[in-house]
């Protein structure tokens, strides 16, 4: 078995107009097991490149003091190891996030999942690295009983397990909320103009070079590459991308996508390759892009007209990779 893992901004290229370096700055560091990049112009900022870094890089380490699985010090570690069944009280950040994580949920018919902690172990996607040569049906079942969005209930900034030895893991919505943090942070800093990227999740406000919008590319869902699919332009807005060809395991001759079905407990396997979402949230952007992931192109399609939702989908045919929009994504594509 081997984890392989292309950080995800190979997969979405920044297409924004930082390229001209006339008055765009970028500031970019490491942070959630993946790397940030935020762009902005100078021009606009009442506060200095050092003074946004530090304000930038404060807030991610809240964002990932609180959702990171992979600290043990973290409130979601710690709130894992919790086994009483009273309300837990949990920071708004937390909160924010299992609010979201529920309301995606709803209305994707489930497809959302942020209690697959355990099934996510036992495939190897999780903290520990396993073994899928000795994996064992009978533990599969075990870790599928301790999960379900309805074993944990919210109540006035608590949070209360229904079943016992349930884990969370937020990282469906993880990358997509530290963009939310951050834009919030640029904000109150009075930064007007800019586009945030963490882990290949991006908000913009205002706009870049020239007084444009901001561009970003969604790449053609292949293994390292960089060929633009499509450009999308971004007004005031976020969008996130899933798929199944950046993050797997290799398991003898089979490839298995660290997306989960959590109505199997068992790695996605269709022909959908990637599912892009627009949204004013990129938390609510992040959840369902992963959620489309999970359902088939039809299902999604549908869910995101019913919904009003901006939606790229990229399947994998006979012949060759086909794209399909949802109505509310036109506005946005670059012709």
């Amino acid at each position: 078995m081997k984890l392989l893992t292309m950080i995800w901004f190979l997969s979405l290229l920044l297409m924004s107009q930082a390229s001209a370096h006339i008055n765009i700055e970028q500031i970019t560091g490491n942070t959630m097991g993946t790397t940030y990049t935020v762009q902005l112009r100078l021009q606009d900022n009442p506060a200095t490149k050092q003074e946004i870094k530090a304000l930038v890089e404060q807030e991610l380490e809240r964002v990932n003091s609180t959702l990171s699985v992979y600290r043990e010090d973290s409130e979601i570690s710690e709130f894992n190891l919790n086994d009483a069944r009273n309300p837990i009280p949990v920071s708004e950040r937390l909160w924010d996030v299992l609010q979201i994580s529920k309301s995606v949920s709803a209305q994707t018919d489930g497809a959302l999942d942020v209690t697959l902690g355990p099934v996510i172990e036992f495939w190897g996607f999780g903290a520990k690295p396993r073994d899928l040569q000795h994996k064992d049906r009978g533990q599969l079942e075990l870790a599928r009983s301790k999960t379900g969005m309805d074993g944990f209930t919210l109540d006035s900034g608590t949070v209360t397990k229904v079943i016992r030895g349930l884990e969370i893991n937020p990282s469906a919505v993880a990358k997509g909320y530290g963009v939310d943090r951050v834009a919030k942070v640029l904000d109150g800093a009075g930064v007007n103009n800019y586009l945030v990227e963490v882990g290949g999740e991006v908000r913009t406000r205002g706009v870049g070079v020239r007084g444009r919008y901001w561009k970003v590319a969604v790449t053609r869902p292949q293994k390292f590459s960089l060929k633009i699919q499509q450009l999308i332009t971004l007004k005031d807005m976020s969008m996130a991308t899933s798929g199944s060809y950046v993050n797997y395991i290799q398991s003898g001759d089979r490839q298995l996508s660290h997306i989960i079905d959590p109505t199997t407990g068992i790695p996605t396997e269709n022909s959908l390759v990637s599912a892009t979402v627009l949204h004013r949230q990129c938390a609510v952007a992040d959840g369902f892009a992963t959620a489309m992931m999970i359902l088939n192109v039809e299902q999604s399609i549908q869910i995101a007209n019913e919904l009003g939702l901006a939606v790229m989908l990229i399947e994998q045919t006979d012949m060759g990779l086909k794209t399909h929009f949802s109505d509310a994504i036109y506005p946005f594509l670059v012709k």
